[in-house]
């Protein structure tokens, strides 16, 4: 028996959705689909570097993939990533099932936690937010999460991008709306990096762009794609569509066109620079046909994730996914259960990069509380991901032989030694009533509140270096002038 205790001492929970063979049918359902009804590119340089490499260019701008160069292309990604913080240090390792968290992009509307408004964003609102997750443990790289509406909107992107740099030292994901935005946010980072060679090293910044379903790609989304491939810097390059309005009905269906839509922008991505760093992700939401909205919080979006994150694993690549979001509209039950539902499945998928931590309302609002509990709850799934460890050592035959029938082993060298080892959270209470009573009967939505409030008048985020921050300064003048 300690034979067998030794030789496997821990298993980590595990989900698995898709079998071989299924994971090899949409795989050939996405080559079908590419060979057969192809891709819209409405972008000549990607359509004149895609026939040079033997796709079929017809009807203008419709691109038939042939499966060699499909293949091709997965066979030049890298199975692995390693972002890093503004310092340059080693923030997170993108490959095989290592999970971090991180919020979503451009949010509309802000529940704001002083005094509980659904409000618009303000620079203000998104300077607390980023210092709010540069302190916040279990967030572990940090987007631009609203749309401040006091600035030009002409330069939302690059403000986003300035405030980032300046707010948070955690690595980065952002977003553009085209070439030129794209360049500044990537000169911007150069500059907090010590130059575009240092920056290509450290890998601090991720672009999120998107296809537009169904089986199109625009010509600023292949722009951005392409400029990512060029700098040598990580790209997710996204499907979002909605099973019944702009993907097939069925999960399977909807799988296989999102894949065609992500294997397409990997070819154009390897023929601009193979080897350049991308990862597989993809936001296959179906329509509630009720409401008309897409459900992050449904069990279907947890079923797409999950195969999703499969298959990129399949093809070797860097995932990308989904949690700590809702479509409840205030921080209630309903977000607690679905913030929670959501961040389990992600631990158990393995999936690399989880974005949209915060969203509410279908991804209309931001709720910093909602950011606040899912740190506790990925703290908390990190002790479920532990598992259970079985050997010599932990089996404690020979504790329970010392103690022996009627004993106790509230004070044994093991248990002083060992409690600690469990999970104590910071945020969930476990009080009988009278203690939590005499502690201020609190609820979990109290606690959150009280806790974002604290860190947003507390917080301080280590300076950037004051020549790095001119020259970003510089930068984001340059965009206004």
């Amino acid at each position: 028996m300690s034979k067998t205790a030794n030789s496997i001492a821990f298993q980590a929970p595990q989900f698995s959705i898709l079998s071989e063979t299924q994971l090899q049918d949409i795989h050939l359902g996405a080559l079908e689909a590419l060979r057969r009804t192809g891709i819209r590119f409405f972008h000549q340089g990607a359509l004149d570097m895609l026939k040079d490499a033997g796709a079929f260019v017809s009807d203008g701008n419709l691109v038939r993939f042939p499966a060699r160069l499909v293949e091709d292309a997965i066979g030049s990604a890298p199975s692995r990533i390693v972002m890093c913080d503004r310092d340059g240090e080693p923030g997170m390792y993108l490959e095989d099932t290592k999970v971090y968290f991180g919020t979503g992009s451009d949010c509309l509307n802000l529940l704001d936690p002083a005094t509980g408004e659904h409000r618009k964003f303000t620079q203000q609102d998104i300077i607390d937010s980023y210092r709010l997750c540069d302190a916040l443990d279990n967030i572990h790289f940090v987007m631009s999460i609203g749309i401040p509406t006091d600035v030009d909107p002409a330069l939302t992107y690059d403000v986003q991008m300035a405030l980032m740099l300046e707010h948070t030292a955690k690595p980065i994901v952002f977003v553009t709306n085209d070439r030129a935005s794209c360049q500044r946010a990537i000169d911007m980072a150069a500059a907090v990096a010590g130059g575009h060679e240092a920056l290509r090293e450290q890998q601090h910044i991720l672009l999120y762009s998107e296809p537009s379903s169904p089986l199109q790609q625009s010509e600023t989304a292949v722009d951005k794609l392409l400029l990512m491939a060029e700098y040598e810097l990580p790209v997710v390059h996204s499907p979002g569509p909605q099973m019944g309005a702009t993907a097939p009905i069925t999960m399977a269906g909807g799988l296989v066109m999102s894949l065609a839509e992500i294997l397409s922008s990997l070819v154009v991505h390897q023929l601009q620079c193979p080897g350049a760093p991308f990862v597989f992700g993809a936001g296959l939401h179906h329509m509630d046909m009720g409401s008309a909205q897409i459900c992050y919080a449904s069990p279907e979006f947890q079923l797409t994730k999950a195969a999703i994150a499969e298959m990129g694993r399949w093809y070797g690549m860097p995932t990308w996914g989904y949690a700590g979001c809702s479509d409840a509209k205030v921080m209630d039950e309903q977000a607690a259960v679905e913030a929670t539902l959501s961040v389990l499945m992600a631990r158990l998928t393995g999936c690399n990069l989880i974005h949209d931590v915060g969203y509410m309302e279908s991804g209309l609002t931001t709720s910093l509380e909602m950011i606040v509990l899912t740190d506790e709850l990925v703290a908390m799934t990190d002790h479920l991901m532990k598992g259970i460890e079985v050997d010599d050592d932990t089996l404690m035959v020979d504790e329970l032989d010392c103690v022996g029938p009627g004993g106790h082993f509230l004070d044994t060298p093991e248990t002083l030694k060992r409690f600690r080892s469990f999970w104590f959270p910071t945020l969930l209470d476990r009080r009988t009533r009278l203690p939590w009573l005499q502690a201020g009967g609190t609820t979990l939505g109290q606690r959150l509140t009280a806790r974002v409030l604290e860190i947003v008048k507390e917080h301080q985020v280590k300076p950037l270096e004051p020549d790095r921050k001119q020259k970003v300064q510089e930068i984001l003048a340059q965009a206004a002038g």
